[in-house]
């Protein structure tokens, strides 16, 4: 009887709109179950057959209900106490408004969205998948705090089996759940494991399409300092007004995505960035692209892997070709290689450069051991880029193979590599037979056991250093003007010669 009477009030209510309006009807249409299998797909479902069809739809739901693809209308109202649910990487839009009652189920499955400006109450559910070393940086998708549960997924048993870190930016120490319990706060994000699969439960109240999340700065913790985990508070898909950091799909690395790029934050996914100082303390997130550079010059990925493990990333360097994507490099795994440039005395993640004919690339190890760098090119089409390997003595040309595979030592210098990406720059230095390399205002000789004599020339043809011996290991550069120079060097049997840039 009162499905017979909420159909009759509907089909009264949409010919009142079309006498009052002409037009009405042709907006509204209602939800009422028809069919039994609860998808919003079926046009069977829908009174009349009448599936939304615009933006501005005003849809009333009358039935429990399943979005089981993409929605965008303008008003959702709930006309009793029935439930809807969103799909796993679907999205439901309300431009202009939901109306429904706090105890009515609004369930959002795993990575599906809600977009609407006004506020509801939902339950977001995040799948983790069992796996000792795969960690996730999550965060809350509502306005309400979270006290971990066994109920809402995140303590299981054994209590071995989970793992909850917050980080706390003023004294950069991780805080363990365990040991001082907390509760998951809008905004902030988290590092979670589990040993089991789990589906972790957001309940509360959602707050729109638009957000800013506090940052802190703390100049005493050195390389963390203005490190700052944060999350996306948004219940749909957001974007960040700088460059940050996410955890790789395997969780044993750390992404770096510049501002440029545009990427979006998923719902329940937490993010590192970086507060450039005291004065750096809010960091905005929005549904809708901030403003990106008029013309997207691109940028190069440098991946770092174990050379017999090639798919799995270890480490990540960009080099960017638009302003503004600089991003500190942070350490969060001691034993993976560390692939990284350098920029006013701060170590990188993300450089933003204009243009440049020859870059140093840093590159250290924990391990011993064959590694490889990878080199992708985004949206770039460079006519010349080689690396040089000052150890190895090789120029390398990575438009024709862009993977390097080397041997590194825990002890090799980190100023190993240089990218150049002017043909003219630098090619009789840096051939196939380079003996010497210069770094951090030493030039260090790679064969030094071997040599006999060494003389630097300057481009006059002026012999301004001359060493023999054992005293050619490694000279120092002070009082020599930054250019091109001549090495030759004598190892008994012949001689050589190699030109090198001293900066």
């Amino acid at each position: 009887m009162k499905k017979n009477m909420i159909l009759a009030f509907n089909r009264v209510l949409l010919t009142v709109g079309f006498l009052l309006t002409g037009c009405f009807f042709a907006q509204a249409q209602t939800f009422i179950g028809t069919m039994g299998n609860q998808l919003w797909s079926d046009s069977g479902n829908w009174l009349d057959g009448l599936m939304p069809n615009s933006e501005s739809s005003y849809v009333t739901i009358s039935a429990d209900v399943i979005v089981d693809q993409n929605v965008n209308i303008g008003t959702l109202y709930n006309s009793g106490n029935f439930s809807l649910t969103v799909k796993e990487r679907y999205t439901l839009t309300a431009n202009a408004s939901i109306i429904w009652g706090d105890e009515n189920d609004f369930i959002l499955e795993d990575k599906a969205q809600l977009v609407c400006p006004s506020p509801v109450k939902v339950t977001v559910k995040k799948k983790i998948f069992a796996d000792d070393h795969l960690w996730n940086f999550i965060a809350s998708p509502v306005e309400d705090d979270i006290t971990p549960s066994i109920e809402n997924g995140f303590l299981t048993e054994p209590e071995t089996g989970y793992a909850l870190y917050s980080f706390d930016q003023a004294t950069a120490q991780w805080n363990d759940f365990k040991e001082s319990p907390f509760v998951i706060e809008k905004g902030r994000g988290y590092l979670y494991a589990n040993a089991l699969d789990t589906t972790l439960l957001f309940e509360g109240k959602t707050i729109g399409t638009l957000a800013e999340c506090g940052l802190s700065y703390h100049a005493s913790n050195g390389a963390l300092a203005g490190c700052n985990i944060i999350g996306n508070p948004l219940p749909c898909n957001a974007f960040v007004d700088r460059s940050y950091y996410f955890f790789s799909e395997i969780g044993n690395s750390m992404i770096a995505v510049p501002f440029s790029m545009g990427r979006p934050i998923v719902p329940c996914m937490g993010i590192i960035v970086q507060s450039k100082g005291i004065e750096d303390a809010i960091v905005r997130l929005d549904n809708g692209v901030f403003e990106q550079p008029a013309e997207n010059r691109g940028y190069i990925e440098i991946t770092a892997t174990k050379s017999d493990t090639p798919t799995e990333i270890l480490d990540q360097a960009l080099l960017s070709f638009n302003a503004g994507d600089d991003l500190a490099k942070y350490q969060f795994f001691e034993d993976t290689p560390w692939v990284y440039f350098t920029k006013d005395n701060q170590d990188l993640a993300v450089l933003s450069i204009d243009s440049v004919d020859a870059l140093p690339l840093k590159f250290k190890v924990e391990e011993n051991g064959s590694y490889t760098l990878h080199f992708d090119l985004k949206e770039l089409n460079l006519n010349y880029l080689h690396l040089i390997d000052n150890i190895a003595g090789v120029n390398h040309n990575l438009l024709n193979t862009p993977d390097y595979t080397f041997s590194a030592q825990v002890n090799d210098y980190a100023l190993r590599f240089k990218m150049v990406f002017d043909p003219h720059y630098g090619v009789e230095e840096f051939g196939n037979e380079a003996f010497a390399y210069y770094a951090d205002g030493m030039i260090n000789i790679v064969e030094a056991q071997n040599v006999a004599s060494l003389q630097i020339i300057d481009m006059t043809g002026r012999v301004v250093v001359s060493r023999k011996g054992n005293a050619t290991n490694c000279i120092s550069t002070e009082g020599l003007a930054p250019g091109i120079y001549l090495l030759r060097l004598n190892n008994g049997n012949a001689v050589r010669t190699q030109r090198i840039v001293i900066e």
